[in-house]
């Protein structure tokens, strides 16, 4: 269905935020599931069902793995998956035959849980930078249709140098499309308006603003624990360090602030704009429609 709102694209990075922040401060055990991401994904649907949205979930293979049973739920809701590799390894970090590898560990999982194949990609931290473009080869011989991986703003993860400056969906030489994150590029910055990690920042009106000036079609990205009823709190073994306890509490602060925003800022959001999964966005522009979500 269509309305006469400008479109924009809703994302969801599906992965374990315990897991990812246990791994970096390197305790044992950290591929351990964590306690949270089951009420992170029920609040998730909730919130989507309140604003009749569908959203692409790029979900994590190790995320998958370590909680089976959460994926049934968001596909039963018409939400489309795809890919967001397997062990959160940044693209430019790999080889071709690593990523490649990647790819594919991350597939079998998500085939194995929904039956789907992926036809979508976003690299982890929009890792895709000119120095690994031959990472979309890598895709399009994978079987992939489109990327969502870059994200033009200096300070928006590590990639500082990506592919693209553009935040309009185009066609790549290798036959993907490619799909953006929402930028405003302003005569003096280039303001992330696409991210919920920024919105806790950002006034509303600027935000709603920006997506207005990035053009239709292009991306939002929020994380599960950005949408936590809860505080976040990671639990980490009794043998870990100072120095590993006082990182935890760091990456808590950071990531509670968004928390607190990001569903007030979602739904503004989905008052100006069409929110559309990533799959739908490619079949309106011409390709067949990847059939890993419900019509």
């Amino acid at each position: 269905m269509t309305t006469d709102r400008p479109a924009l694209l809703l994302s969801i990075d599906y992965e374990d935020w315990h897991q990812l922040v246990r791994r970096r401060v390197d305790v044992a055990g950290w591929e351990a599931p964590g306690p949270a991401l089951a009420r992170q994904t029920e609040a998730l649907l909730s919130l989507l069902d309140e604003l009749h949205a569908r959203a692409t979930f790029f979900v994590l293979g190790m995320a998958a793995r370590a909680h089976p049973g959460l994926l049934a739920p968001i596909v039963e809701a018409g939400h489309e998956i795809a890919c967001h590799g397997d062990a959160h390894r940044l693209v430019h970090s790999q080889t071709p035959d690593e990523f490649a590898a990647d790819l594919r560990a991350a597939r079998a999982t998500i085939e194995d849980l929904t039956g789907q194949t992926p036809a979508g990609y976003r690299a982890p931290a929009f890792s895709i930078t000119r120095a690994s473009d031959w990472a979309y080869e890598v895709l399009a011989g994978e079987g992939f249709l489109y990327d969502a991986s870059q994200h033009d703003s200096p300070i928006a993860g590590d990639h500082p140098e990506p592919v693209t400056a553009t935040t309009a969906p185009h066609r790549l030489e290798s036959g993907l499309w490619e799909f953006p994150v929402a930028v405003w590029h302003t005569s003096r910055a280039k303001i992330p308006v696409g991210g919920a990690s920024y919105w806790q920042v950002l006034p509303r009106p600027l935000v709603l603003t920006g997506l207005k000036r990035a053009g239709s079609m292009a991306g939002l990205y929020l994380h599960p624990y950005e949408l936590d009823p809860q505080p976040l709190k990671v639990m980490l073994p009794p043998g870990a360090t100072p120095s590993q306890r006082t990182h935890a509490r760091l990456r808590q602060a950071q990531r509670n602030g968004a928390r607190r925003r990001a569903p007030g800022m979602l739904r503004a959001i989905a008052r100006h704009f069409e929110l559309l999964p990533y799959g739908e966005a490619y079949a309106r522009l011409g390709g067949e429609n990847p059939g890993t979500f419900k019509p």
